[in-house]
């Protein structure tokens, strides 16, 4: 690519492939010249390829196709199966694949091909220029003599016809070396090693207390051509978040440099094995490179009040048959009301569905979740009981990261539109509806619209299997049959009028909110929203401009700003008659704090320092401890009665400082001067990480806690 031949000099192009594009050979679709005409299709490809990247670029980012017309399989053969099944209309892969399918399924045709050449070559150290020469001399005997077209028919059963012609290789000039036109960089980001609180592939996660504040601290290396600079970060991506939030990169980090990043944590109150997963993403918010986690065990929940016990209803039993699941695991929640007008039920937070008085229902909740009970009562009051479901995560299973089946409630005769994305390593992937598999073998991401029959309560579940193990995501839909109008007397006749014509159920946003308000710039928002009523369509708008098309009926997601401002999302719902309805939030995204000091360079006088109880000391009047962090990562100062020196080493906000010897000399005053000097030499080599302001340097161990504190010494010059 354009991009690679920046970073990296090649030799001449040896062999070429290219895409081929499946359709059945009934279908409409005769025959496809550009992308763009790829766009009104359902399109299969499979995770990872170039095709799914290349798709997604030029298609689903520019918002061409709705992102429910890439649909993502594990492997090639399931989307082709899926094709000659009338799921997909189209499959992208490579073309000695898609001539294979042909010859071994007459009902498949290609009806495009070579939108996405792939160029082949030898790639080498820029510059080396004798070695360029001699690989090209050799590709080009290996071509003239044939063997490079025997080897493609030996090993990719290609026939001389099915061989793509290479491009005629540049004349050789006298500078055989020219300065190249800038090429686009590409980004990429490899994993090194954890610097802390390594999980070893969570086979042994570090214990942690629960409801503690920890930093873990990661390893990278920056494997692209870009050069990373303030506007990139580590950001989530799935898991459990633990009160993380995005890390922007200090400085700026070359191809091939390291970087140490770290993320700030809060372990979770309740006991289990927790993941959270997180990327690189560039100044557009586009993820790229491995994902890393940070891993923990949380060993036992603090000792707390217990919740006050529910006071027993003799008119309303609400019971559920487990209260401790592993993420995948289902529950049914069982309940019998007497003596109320309705009963509602649902998640503590969501908008509320009416049910039977009797009844139960089966929940896959893939967090820890309240479910509630609501009996309204003859005499205008209400009774509500609630049952807590706690969900240890699934380590190593796949992740369902989106599921929802919309509208949550339609007429007998309408269609469910249901939506999923599964990550992590997969196997297989199922569709239901109640017990009845609607899409076996589904692709990895995708959609599936499902016309009910009858009416009532159903649920629709995502399955999705892998060697970690297995999960699965359930959500219930209404069914109403439509109203009949009751037969009436005939009115008194009456001056004929307009005769009225029906209207379709008006869009109704049940909630919408941007949490929280106010952040600084470089952190995240939570956007959350619920639509229903007679509602079509819906999208999320970001100060007028569209943020999040085509969103389903219920649902969430995180939005980074980077920009100081108020910032509007609008959420605007179309209904099926043209109606229209919106509602916004507004959050207040703060200047990011003014720079803080370099850690290098100013005299650092100590403050107060940890005690290691939990309190901070301020540093004994009458004694000044110094430090002064040199350029040639030399520490030197004085602890107050000796002076020290050790060396230190620091990337990013991250730093290591060595041992440091004891001083020879005793001072007695003021009392408790060398206490205080033991006390804060022990301390400097557990310091993990770092941070300054216009007038501080705090200093925190590997738990994430402050241990020391500075201000820059101020020298007044004498007059």
């Amino acid at each position: 690519t354009d991009e690679r031949g920046a970073a990296a000099d090649f030799s001449d192009v040896y062999f070429v492939t290219q895409d081929g594009i499946l359709a059945q050979q009934n279908s409409a679709i005769t025959v496809i010249n550009s992308v763009p005409e790829m766009a009104p299709f359902r399109v299969g490809v499979q995770r990872g390829s170039v095709y799914e990247t290349q798709l997604r670029r030029d298609l689903v980012n520019t918002g061409l196709m709705p992102a429910g017309n890439l649909l993502v399989y594990e492997r090639a053969g399931d989307a082709v199966r899926d094709l000659t099944q009338n799921r997909l209309d189209l499959v992208m892969l490579d073309e000695p694949v898609a001539k294979t399918a042909v010859t071994q399924n007459p009902a498949l045709k290609i009806v495009g091909a070579g939108l996405y050449q792939q160029r082949m070559a030898i790639a080498m150290p820029n510059g080396a220029v004798t070695l360029q020469i001699k690989i090209n001399d050799a590709l080009r005997q290996l071509n003239n003599s044939g063997r490079i077209h025997q080897l493609a028919q030996e090993y990719m059963g290609l026939n001389p016809d099915e061989i793509v012609p290479l491009p005629t290789p540049p004349p050789v000039t006298a500078t055989p070396h020219p300065t190249a036109t800038a090429q686009p960089c590409i980004n990429g980001m490899q994993f090194v090693q954890d610097i802390n609180l390594d999980d070893d592939n969570m086979k042994d996660p570090p214990l942690m207390p629960p409801g503690v504040p920890f930093t873990k601290v990661w390893r990278i290396r920056n494997s692209g051509t870009c050069t990373w600079d303030s506007s990139y970060y580590l950001g989530f991506v799935s898991g459990i978040q633990m009160g993380g939030q995005s890390t922007f990169i200090n400085g700026t980090v070359p191809p091939g440099g390291l970087y140490d990043v770290a993320v700030n944590f809060v372990s979770p109150i309740a006991p289990g094995v927790y993941q959270s997963f997180w990327a690189m993403h560039n100044g557009a918010n586009q993820p790229f490179g491995d994902r890393i986690w940070a891993g923990i065990e949380v060993t036992g929940a603090p000792t707390a009040t217990p919740a006050p016990t529910q006071t027993p209803s003799p008119s309303i039993d609400f019971t559920v048959d487990r209260t401790n699941i592993t993420a995948g695991e289902c529950v049914t929640f069982s309940w019998n009301v007497q003596n109320a007008t309705a009963v509602f039920y649902g998640a503590k937070g969501s908008p509320w569905q009416q049910v039977a008085p009797q009844g139960s229902r089966v929940e896959c909740p893939p967090v820890t979740t309240t479910q509630q009970l609501r009996a309204d009562k003859p005499d205008g009051s209400s009774e509500i009981r609630e049952i807590t479901v706690y969900v240890q995560p699934n380590i190593g299973a796949p992740v369902i990261t989106q599921f929802s089946a919309d509208p949550s409630q339609i007429n007998a005769g309408q269609c469910v539109i249901v939506r999923w994305q599964v990550e992590g390593d997969v196997s297989n992937v199922n569709v239901l509806r109640d017990d009845v598999t609607l899409w076996s073998g589904a692709p990895v991401s995708g959609t599936y619209q499902d016309c009910p029959p009858g009416t009532g309560t159903i649920s629709y579940r995502v399955e999705a299997s892998g060697p970690g193990g297995s999960n699965q995501r359930q959500q219930y839909v209404t069914v109403i049959a439509p109203t009949v109008p009751a037969t009436a007397v005939p009115p008194t006749p009456t001056i004929p009028g307009p005769t009225p014509v029906p209207t379709e159920a008006p869009p109704v946003i049940n909630s919408f909110t941007a949490s929280p308000d106010e952040i600084t710039a470089g952190e995240s928002v939570r956007i959350s929203w619920s639509i229903g009523g007679g509602a079509q369509s819906a999208l999320i708008k970001r100060n007028g401009v569209v943020a999040a098309p085509d969103i389903g009926f219920n649902g969430t997601v995180t939005d980074n700003l980077n920009d100081p401002g108020l910032v509007t999302y609008r959420l605007e719902v179309t209904g099926a008659g043209g109606q229209f309805t919106f509602q916004e939030a507004t959050v207040n995204v703060l200047p990011r704090p003014e720079a803080g000091l370099s850690l290098q360079g100013p005299n650092w006088v100590l403050q107060s320092y940890f005690d290691g109880t939990g309190a901070m000391l301020s540093a004994l009047p009458g004694t000044q401890v110094t430090a002064v962090f040199g350029a040639d990562n030399k520490l030197n100062g004085t602890a107050g009665c000796n002076t020290y020196n050790a060396d230190y080493v620091v990337t990013g906000e991250t730093l290591s400082i060595g041992a440091i010897p004891s001083g020879r000399s005793t001072c007695n005053d003021p009392p408790g001067i060398m206490e205080q000097e033991q006390a804060y030499l022990n301390l400097l080599p557990s310091a993990a990480t770092f941070s300054t302001t216009p007038l501080n340097l705090e200093i925190r161990d590997m738990q994430g806690r402050i241990i020391l504190i500075y201000e820059e010494l101020k020298i007044t010059p004498y007059n």
